[in-house]
């Protein structure tokens, strides 16, 4: 008699879970749906931040230039102050001196 009244009891709680399985069928589809576009979602979330880690590598790789290049430049500038070296002037004209000059 106890045999068949773990029985019973075993046997009550499977088909609630089967029962519950069987509701959630209908959603089963919908559930599918959703799950697809949230994969989908995260695939181009995936991909965006592949590219986005290229490009902070990308940017560091060219801080590290940069970096580099400016105790070279100091070091220019101050060789050139040390033994006052004329810096020529850049190539720029204004255009308002240019046009006062025309008109003159």
């Amino acid at each position: 008699m106890v045999h068949l009244l773990e029985l019973a009891v075993t046997f009550i709680e499977r088909l609630e879970n089967h029962l519950e399985t069987i509701r959630n069928i209908p959603h089963l589809d919908e559930n599918l749906k959703k799950m697809s576009k949230a994969l989908a979602k995260m695939d181009i979330l995936v991909t965006e931040t592949e590219e986005l880690a290229e490009n902070i590598l990308k940017w560091q790789e060219q801080q590290k230039e940069v970096s580099s290049c400016i105790p070279k430049i100091l070091a220019e500038e101050n060789y050139l102050r040390k033994h006052d070296a004329i810096m020529p002037s850049l190539p720029f004209t204004s255009k308002v001196h240019i046009q006062t000059a025309n008109a003159k």
